[in-house]
């Protein structure tokens, strides 16, 4: 873990600079890696913030806390950090139980009644029959025998008012 502590108006000391890397250090339970933190530690009057920014697989956590001590703040905004990496990891485990599970669709026991109306007899025309037929009766679409190759066929209009023809497979 890289940490950096930083101070604004404040002396960093040894024994300041300790107690913020033992606090970060109990932390690394949660097996992030790798991870980035920032503590900024500030004075103001009588004022004493403490700012950390931990970097957690690109997501950043952020906590703030000001007191009138510096080792109080820092205590409490490292609560704040292990409370929200308690919530993180929870969201991350949750996300990871969603996308295993699978949905499972009931298999049909019997299958579906095919409903059957009246047969449809498919009369034989050449192309050019099939064409002055569709446009005089306005059938669309409709299907027929092509006398020339001896293939089922549809011959409809399409979206921008010319002929289509499409050949159907029968397999």
């Amino acid at each position: 873990m890289q940490i950096t502590i930083t101070g604004r108006h404040v002396e960093i000391t040894p024994a300041l600079r300790d107690h913020a890397m033992q606090r970060l250090k109990k932390i690394s339970c949660y097996s992030f890696e790798p991870m980035e933190a920032t503590v900024r530690l500030a004075v103001e009057k009588y004022r004493h913030r403490a700012e950390i920014v931990l970097w957690v697989n690109g997501d950043r956590i952020l906590a703030k806390e000001e007191t009138d001590g510096m080792y109080r703040s820092i205590d409490l905004a490292m609560e704040k950090i292990e409370q929200r990496l308690r919530k993180y990891k929870e969201k991350l485990s949750r996300h990871k139980l969603s996308s295993n599970r699978r949905i499972i669709s009931p298999k049909p026991s019997e299958p579906a009644p095919v409903k059957t109306g009246k047969p449809y007899i498919v009369p034989t025309f050449s192309t050019a029959d099939a064409v002055s037929r569709l446009t005089v009766r306005e059938i669309d679409p409709l299907i027929f025998f092509d006398d020339a190759d001896e293939k089922l066929k549809v011959l409809k209009f399409g979206k921008n008012g010319r002929l289509e023809m499409t050949e159907l497979i029968i397999e």
